[in-house]
C-alpha cells in the first residue's frame, strides 16, 4: 500500500510480489474489486488515485529487464511537471533509452523520444524521472514542436522561477531569444 501511495495508486507485479503477495493470488485481488489490473503486470489499489496516476502509469509502463522505470518525462510533459506553461498537450513525452523495446505496440497517448539522456540532464519530481528544465527547453527549441509563444513562456517562468540562470543562457544562443 505505502508503494502504491507513492505512485498515485499504482504498483507492478514484480512491486507486490515483493511485498509479500503470492502471484497466484494477483487474479484473485482483481476479481474481488480489491485490485483494479490497468495494464499488463500493473495494477492500482482501488479506490486510490492521484493527479500523477496518469504519469506513473506510463513511468510503470517503461520498465525494463531490470524491474526499473526507463522512461524520463521530457518535452512538453516536462514542462506541465514544473508548471512552467499554460500548455496543455494531448500525449505524454517520455524519453527512452535508443535501445528501449517493448513487444507491444505504443499506445496512442504517449510520444517517445528515443535519445539517451545523461543523468546530469535528470531531475526527479515527486518520485517521476524528468528532464531539467534547460534540457527540456533546449530539446523543444530544436525539435520546434510547439509555438514559439509556449517556448519563451517557460523560459520567462523558469528563469524567474530559477530553475536556470541568465548564463545558462549567454551558453545557449538559441535558447536566449526566447527571454527577451
Amino acid at each position: 500500500m505505502r508503494i502504491a501511495l507513492e505512485q498515485g495508486g499504482l504498483f507492478t507485479a514484480d512491486q507486490a510480489i515483493q511485498s509479500g503477495y503470492d502471484q497466484k493470488n494477483h487474479h484473485y485481488y482483481v476479481k474481488t474489486g480489491q485490485w483494479e489490473k490497468v495494464r499488463r503486470s500493473i495494477y492500482r489499489f482501488q479506490p486510490i488515485e492521484s493527479e500523477l496516476s496518469e504519469y506513473w502509469l506510463w513511468y510503470l509502463w517503461s520498465e525494463g529487464r531490470e524491474k526499473k522505470p526507463l522512461a524520463i518525462f521530457s518535452h512538453e510533459t516536462s514542462l506541465v511537471l514544473y508548471g512552467l506553461t499554460d500548455l496543455n498537450p494531448s500525449k505524454i513525452h517520455l524519453s527512452v533509452p535508443k535501445k528501449f523495446r517493448k513487444g507491444s505496440e505504443i499506445p496512442k497517448v504517449l510520444v517517445l523520444h528515443k535519445q539517451d539522456i545523461p543523468i546530469s540532464d535528470v531531475k526527479t519530481i515527486l518520485g517521476l524521472r524528468v528532464t531539467s528544465v534547460l534540457r527540456t527547453l533546449l530539446d523543444l527549441v530544436e525539435e520546434h514542436t510547439i509555438s514559439d509563444e509556449f517556448i519563451e513562456q517557460a523560459t520567462k517562468e523558469a528563469l524567474e522561477k530559477g530553475h536556470i540562470s541568465r548564463t545558462d543562457l549567454k551558453k545557449h544562443e538559441k535558447l536566449a531569444r526566447y527571454a527577451i
